[in-house]
Order: structure tokens, then C-alpha cells, then sequence
């Protein structure tokens, strides 16, 4: 019998997400990135002229897998409409940085970047969900 999954939780919490596009010469392109979920939607940021940014640029599509990595193992994959933004504004950036890094070190990370990074949200489309069953009793 398949376990009761959170989803919500899953996406709220802070987990390191892997970012996947398709480059120009259609190879994929799969990277770690920090999010936060909120309003059905992804958002995060990079650098603006990163991969990621150019292949969102040109495609509009992107995935992300979030997973757990303790047992029992859940993965989850989101397929969406990928949109760039502005740079979010400073209270967003340091609710961020705090989310993965705490507090004190949360607080300057992001200073002196600028305009040098660009949201990214992600819309999703449709979620495909694993629920391993590795690691139960």
C-alpha cells in the first residue's frame, strides 16, 4: 500500500530543486537551484545571463524535481510554463536567502548583486509524483 504524501509541504519546504531546460542545440540542461512556492507557482532566480535564462528565453518550458531524501523517498516533477521576470525586489531576495541559509548569513547574501539576476517562475502544467518504497519498515 502506497503512502499518503504531502505535496504542499513538499513544495513549501526548503528544498534544493534541480532546474532542467533544453539548449539551443536541444541538449538538457539540469541545475540546482533555491525556490520559493507560493500562489500554485515556483519562483526562483539566476544570474540573467545564465543557461537557464537563455533557455527559458527561448523555449518558455521548463522542469523542476523536487525530492526527499530520507526515507520513505518521494519525487516530484513539474512540468510548466517558464516565464523571466525582473529582479525581485529586496525583501523577497532576503526572504530567500534566509529560507536556505538562516538568518545571519541570509541577510548578505544577495547584497551587491544588483541587476544581475532575473526571476524565473514556473507555472506548472502537470506534477508526476514517485512514492518509493525503499526504506520502509
Amino acid at each position: 500500500m502506497t503512502e499518503q504524501f504531502d505535496r504542499e509541504k513538499l513544495f513549501s519546504g526548503p528544498n534544493v530543486a534541480i532546474l532542467a531546460t533544453v539548449d539551443s542545440k536541444n541538449r538538457p540542461h539540469a541545475m540546482p537551484i533555491w525556490y520559493i512556492y507560493e500562489d500554485e507557482k515556483f519562483v526562483m532566480t539566476a544570474g540573467k545571463n545564465s543557461q537557464k535564462v537563455k533557455n527559458i528565453q527561448r523555449s518558455c518550458n521548463a522542469t523542476i524535481v523536487l525530492d526527499r531524501r530520507e526515507p520513505p523517498y518521494h519525487a516530484v516533477m513539474i512540468r510548466g510554463r517558464a516565464e523571466i521576470g525582473p529582479t525581485p525586489d529586496s525583501e523577497w531576495l532576503l526572504r530567500l536567502a534566509i529560507r536556505y541559509l538562516g538568518e545571519e548569513q541570509g541577510k548578505t547574501y544577495f547584497q551587491g548583486l544588483g541587476d544581475d539576476i532575473v526571476a524565473i517562475t514556473i507555472y506548472p502544467d502537470d506534477v508526476i509524483e514517485y512514492l518509493g518504497i525503499s526504506g520502509r519498515a
